[in-house]
């Protein structure tokens, strides 16, 4: 009886000391990512409407809520982004140009806030602040929403016609 229990206790003994570790090294490489599409592609149109009596103001224009920014974005560190809008040509005299940038409501991540709303100029200015790492899923009715919107600001200067004008949006970092 003693012979077994201590051919059991050799045989424990040695399937313990006979265990080994190995380590094997692992690099990870994430690219420095920034990214920015507004969706859907495509113009849109802010009109006004003409009164129906003499004497009444335009009407105001319609907005439009039918664009979205989406964007990928990974960053150093420490790091943030904005994007920036702002307007290439010119906006017919006596309006401006209001826009209204939702905060993303998809996506994962440090997706920033948006600064709204803003009257836009041909200078850059910052409409969402603060992304880090993040996503807003891809498409229409993902990441932030935009509404514009035209509006009358000196009427003196106001005259008919039709003038095209792009804006620019811009993901930098700050």
């Amino acid at each position: 009886m003693k012979v077994y229990i201590f051919i059991l206790l050799w045989m424990i003994t040695h399937v313990v000391y006979g265990q080994t570790t190995a380590t094997v090294g692992a690099s990870v490489n994430l690219p420095l990512v920034a990214l920015l599409d507004v969706e859907p592609s495509g113009s849109i149109a802010l009109n006004f409407s003409a009164p129906s009596e003499g004497g009444t103001i335009l009407g105001n224009s319609a907005t439009n809520s039918s664009k979205w920014i989406n964007i990928s974005s990974a960053v150093t560190s420490g790091l943030t982004r904005r994007i920036t809008a702002q307007i290439s040509g010119t906006v017919p005299n006596g309006v401006r140009l209001q826009i209204q940038t939702a905060n993303a409501t998809s996506g994962a991540g440090t997706r920033g806030t948006a600064i709204t709303p803003i009257f836009l100029t041909t200078s850059a200015q910052t409409i969402i602040n603060n992304i880090g790492g993040a996503y807003t899923n891809s498409g229409s009715g993902q990441g932030y929403n935009l509404t514009y919107s035209l509006n009358i600001q000196t009427y003196s200067l106001l005259r008919s016609g039709s003038l095209t004008f792009s804006i620019i949006y811009t993901l930098a970092d700050n």
